[in-house]
């Protein structure tokens, strides 16, 4: 693998604004798993509140809570929001490891030139 040092510079401009860009996506995807996280938490306390009003046997309010059809659908978009935030992560530290990998590449190429 024989890169120019133009090639190096370009890669690592590439990774840069990836990693600018991710990097505010990641904010935006913290603040929708958080609002999944919220929706789905008031859906379960007012589904509980209501089975115990309702004089539902404590033991089984839990699963009918779970498996409400409202309420597992909240659980789902929760943990897709969860799910899709974790992707934006990992992309985040792979354009940092790519960073890291064209500043190795500069350095070593500054190396070579020097000892010529």
């Amino acid at each position: 693998m024989n890169l120019t040092p133009g090639e190096i510079m370009n890669g690592l401009t590439k990774q840069n604004r990836l990693l600018t860009s991710k990097n505010d996506e990641y904010q935006q995807l913290i603040a929708k798993r958080a609002e999944a996280e919220r929706l789905y938490n008031i859906a379960v306390a007012e589904k509980t509140i209501a089975l115990r009003l309702s004089d539902t046997p404590v033991t089984i309010i839990d699963k009918q809570v779970r498996g409400d059809r409202a309420i597992a659908k909240l659980k789902y978009d929760f943990d897709v929001s969860q799910g899709v935030e974790k992707a934006c992560l990992l992309a985040i530290k792979t354009a940092m490891s790519a960073i890291d990998t064209y500043r190795s590449l500069l350095s070593w190429l500054k190396a070579e030139l020097q000892s010529r």
